[in-house]
């Protein structure tokens, strides 16, 4: 799967569901104000920005999440990206209480996809020749 902005937000989608948070949904894709997800997890609601880049993600996407956060009525904000951050963005996330979340490549959910089926063959192949 060739992956871009769109699809690695698609993949964050189902990494957030994976990792606990709920009612997660795409915001869309022009004038969403730094935020492409919104979720909640516990009582909490977040507001998240995806970078999918080759270079270190800077300061830009934090201080766009945390306005994002603000006018999606947020209480937390993440910013996740499949490289890392920079030591700028590093430092204004955490006086602004923003999770980074670095290296996440989109495509462990395949992967986890991939063994379910792989199990469920080997299950379906042990029951067919039981059978037989």
């Amino acid at each position: 799967m060739i992956m871009n902005g769109h699809a690695y937000e698609k993949a964050c989608v189902g990494y957030l569901r994976r990792h606990g948070y709920s009612g997660v949904t795409l915001t869309g894709n022009s004038g969403d104000y730094g935020v492409d997800i919104i979720c909640r997890r516990l009582i909490k609601r977040y507001a998240v920005q995806c970078k999918y880049y080759s270079r270190p993600v800077g300061v830009a996407a934090v201080q766009q999440v945390v306005g994002g956060m603000a006018y999606y009525d947020c209480d937390r904000a993440i910013v996740i990206t499949n490289t890392t951050f920079t030591r700028q963005a590093y430092e204004l996330a955490e006086r602004n209480n923003v999770t980074l979340i670095h290296g996440y490549d989109g495509r462990t959910g395949l992967r986890v996809k991939l063994f379910i089926l792989i199990v469920l063959l080997v299950i379906a192949n042990i029951a067919v020749n039981y059978y037989l």
